[in-house]
């Protein structure tokens, strides 16, 4: 469900600093990230998962409209 970074066994998953340097990460995204990398990491987690539930269901829902 949902497009994934693509990450394989034999590679590290990408760290703030590298998404935060990387130009094809969106604005918003980055916005996000310097904030939430204040946080508490196991509260932003929790959050982050609800937010992409929450927009996952409404990318559903909008696609399901079109068709």
């Amino acid at each position: 469900m949902g497009d994934r970074l693509p990450i394989s066994p034999m590679t590290p998953p990408p760290t703030v600093a590298d998404l935060l340097m990387d130009p094809a990460v969106s604005h918003a995204l980055k916005a996000v990230l310097r904030v939430w990398e204040l946080r508490d990491p196991v509260d932003a987690a929790k959050d982050a998962r609800l937010l992409a539930d929450l927009l996952e269901r409404r990318a559903d829902e909008a696609i399901s409209w079109t068709i």
